[in-house]
């Protein structure tokens, strides 16, 4: 496997996860499939927070998916957890805050906390949660980040957002890592990119933005400099079909990693080729 090189030509080391779905599968099912890959060696595992399924019927089962981060981390050792994405109006910013940081203690300081606008009209409507337009779940998820930020390393946290506001919130007990991890998901490049910026440590661009990728690095890389931020510091995380080649886009990134989207019944047999790769890799380092 040829390694990714940054800008400079420097050697880095790929971050391969897997985005394990929620859906149409049994718990014992799920549970099995975390384990495998905690075996295998993946970076890390991944699900989606949405409440009903994408493919098949869409009053199939969906299971939740803070709880089956918890689950998992309690029944793996090693592998890092995170939601891909959770949308930032499921939940206050300071109830996720206390979440992300049991979870990470349930693991022994492996939780990311994956951030994102959300998307799914259809969802809130359902669950009767408001659905702000674009651009204010764009401020929302902006203020939500600088908040969570505030609560996971501020023994009292004070924020006064137009929509977060925390009056002497404190956040106990603390994550057992230093700094817990976020990932912000999304591709726009005057707001979510300069949110990346600010805040996160693991950007995950979407499929849909695959071809676009080196460009948006650099609108990253403009944004870390207006800020103040090493670019370095943040690890773009691009999701791939196992089963297909991402070499063209990896090749020409700054540096990348990959997260391959899987169902449980066929997680052995769809990440054999990743897996292995993933071994020769480890023995590059």
């Amino acid at each position: 496997m040829e390694k990714l090189a940054d800008a400079a030509g420097v050697a880095v080391r790929p971050h391969f996860g897997v985005n394990l779905l929620g859906q149409h599968r049994t718990w014992p099912d799920l549970r099995d499939a975390a384990i495998r890959i905690d075996e295998l060696g993946f970076d890390s595992l991944w699900t989606w927070d949405q409440f009903r399924p994408f493919t098949g019927d869409p009053n199939g089962p969906m299971f939740e998916a803070w709880q089956l981060l918890a689950a998992w981390g309690a029944s793996t050792s090693r592998v890092k957890v995170g939601t891909l994405v959770t949308g930032v109006t499921y939940r206050h910013p300071a109830v996720l805050a206390k979440m992300v940081a049991t979870l990470d203690h349930v693991t022994g300081g492996r939780a990311i906390l994956g951030l994102g606008a959300a998307f799914n009209a259809s969802e809130h409507a359902m669950y009767g949660i408001p659905f702000p337009p674009t651009g204010e779940r764009l401020a929302l998820l902006d203020e939500a980040c600088e908040a969570i930020r505030m609560l996971l390393d501020r023994p009292v946290a004070r924020f006064d957002g137009r929509w977060v506001k925390l009056a002497d919130a404190v956040c106990e007990p603390k994550p057992i890592q230093a700094r817990l991890p976020i990932l912000v998901g999304g591709r726009g490049e005057r707001k979510t990119l300069r949110t990346v910026a600010r805040f996160a440590d693991y950007w995950h661009c979407p499929p849909s933005a695959v071809d676009e990728l080196p460009h948006k690095l650099e609108v990253l890389r403009c944004h870390c400099a207006d800020v103040g931020r090493d670019p370095d510091t943040i690890t773009p995380l691009v999701t791939v079909d196992p089963t297909q080649s991402a070499e063209g886009s990896a090749k020409s990134c700054w540096r990348t990693g990959g997260s391959a989207p899987a169902d449980s019944s066929s997680i052995t047999r769809r990440l054999g080729r990743t897996a292995a790769s993933r071994s020769i890799s480890r023995r590059s380092r």
